[in-house]
């Protein structure tokens, strides 16, 4: 699913700010880091998968890791792979065994070791963020205090970096970096609302909004705009307010939420490459749950076409339109410059209660019951994809979708469009 998809639901409750300096710690540790494998800080990355003649190309974990637990990055290109026992996290390099090969090799590049239980890969593949507690112990006899908690970046050149003490939590399974790549939002400890940054190097934490101020008003990270600064959305009792902001935190504008969503959670679904449109999710409430669209263009939250505010099935980016299935299962495609809507030649069967998985290059993928699908947004030509009966897969880039296999410690990664012109 998207990156940002469900971002307000998270409920973020951060903690005070305070000025601390950094730990790097390239190739070595005392504190349960380590880079290992054959690779210096020098080394230039690995080359990318080919694209693959056969259907599908598969990998085996080795068996004290837990596909389930595991993320490839968006390039297909490494696995982070965590322990069963949430004991540490190792980055491995995918590589082929030989050229079309259906079967791939890892190569460890980097890990962490201590209570870890979450795993970030920047967007553009160069390295994962792992929140860990840096103490050696696992998931039976973990501090549950987290008074030792710590982001670790672990890059692909293989460099470790403990990033400074006020990291203690990556937010998303995508780490949401700004438009430049230099910083990723992070969090401090419960309680104090406030909004932080950990620079892509690892070695600043830059406080951007908060401490909130009255006590009953809440901050959340909702994404950036197109100019590269911060948004956060800010709600009290009566309002909310979606707010952009310099990384210094000035403010530079704030959006009142529409009429008739006094006090509502933002969030960012999906967004243009640009970002010159983003899709904005409105959702609150636990007894009263609900959710509404708008499109934030400039400084207007603008409502989408019907169709897409009532879908259940997506809306997932495919270049700079947004691609959702409506109540009917007709696959359609929506752009919000011209505000134009077109038919995709293809349909999910509604009645068998279709899953939507997301878009890769082209790619629509769904399941219906036990059957996966795999269909072509230009042809729509649609295939069938062996995917697993309990669904736990990842988009991948270049038409491929990671599928985490739990009975065979297995990550397969499938060419979809191989698969789609059979």
């Amino acid at each position: 699913m998207n990156a940002y998809k469900r971002i307000a639901a998270l409920g973020l409750l951060l903690a005070a700010c305070v000025a601390c300096t950094s730990e790097s710690v390239p190739h070595t540790s005392a504190s349960g880091v380590a880079s290992t494998g054959p690779w210096s800080a020098s080394a230039a990355p690995g080359s990318g998968l080919p694209t693959p003649d056969p259907p599908s190309a598969t990998l085996i974990l080795p068996a004290e890791f837990a596909p389930a637990l595991s993320y490839v990055s968006p390039d297909g290109r490494f696995v982070a792979a965590r322990a069963r026992d949430y004991g540490r996290v190792v980055l491995f390099r995918i590589t082929p065994s030989s050229p079309r090969a259906s079967t791939l090799q890892l190569t460890t590049v980097a890990e962490v070791r201590g209570y870890a239980d979450q795993v970030s890969w920047l967007e553009d593949s160069t390295g994962v963020l792992v929140g860990t507690d840096l103490d050696g112990r696992t998931l039976s006899n973990h501090d549950p205090t987290r008074a030792g908690r710590r982001v670790v970046m672990l890059d692909t050149d293989g460099r470790v970096v403990i990033a400074p003490a006020t990291a203690h939590e990556v937010l998303y399974h995508r780490a949401a970096a700004s438009p430049d790549g230099r910083w990723i939002p992070v969090s401090d400890r419960c309680c104090v609302q406030q909004m932080l940054l950990l620079s892509r190097d690892g070695t600043e934490v830059r406080r951007v909004a908060g401490p909130a101020q009255p006590a009953d008003k809440t901050l959340a990270f909702v994404g950036w705009d197109r100019e590269g600064l911060f948004l956060y959305w800010e709600t009290s009792a009566d309002r909310s307010d979606l707010v952009a902001a310099d990384l210094d935190g000035t403010e530079r504008y704030r959006i009142a939420a529409p009429s008739g969503y006094p006090a509502v959670h933002l969030g960012l679904v999906a967004s243009a490459p640009d970002r010159s449109w983003q899709l904005v999710e409105l959702s609150g409430g636990m007894t009263s749950s609900f959710r509404a669209y708008r499109l934030l263009v400039g400084r207007d939250l603008l409502p989408p076409p019907e169709g897409l505010r009532e879908s259940r099935y997506g809306p997932f980016v495919s270049g700079d339109e947004l691609v959702y299935a409506d109540s009917s299962g007709m696959v359609r495609a929506y752009q919000p410059r011209t505000d134009a809507v077109r038919e995709i030649p293809l349909r999910l069967d509604v009645s068998r209660g279709p899953s939507t998985l997301g878009i890769s290059d082209g790619y629509f993928v769904w399941m219906e019951l036990v059957t996966g699908y795999v269909g072509d947004l230009t042809t729509g030509r649609k295939a069938v994809l062996p995917l697993q009966k309990i669904l736990n897969a990842s988009i991948v880039e270049g038409a491929r979708l990671a599928e985490y296999h739990f009975d065979d410690n297995a990550i397969v990664i499938f060419n979809l469009a191989t698969i789609a012109k059979k």
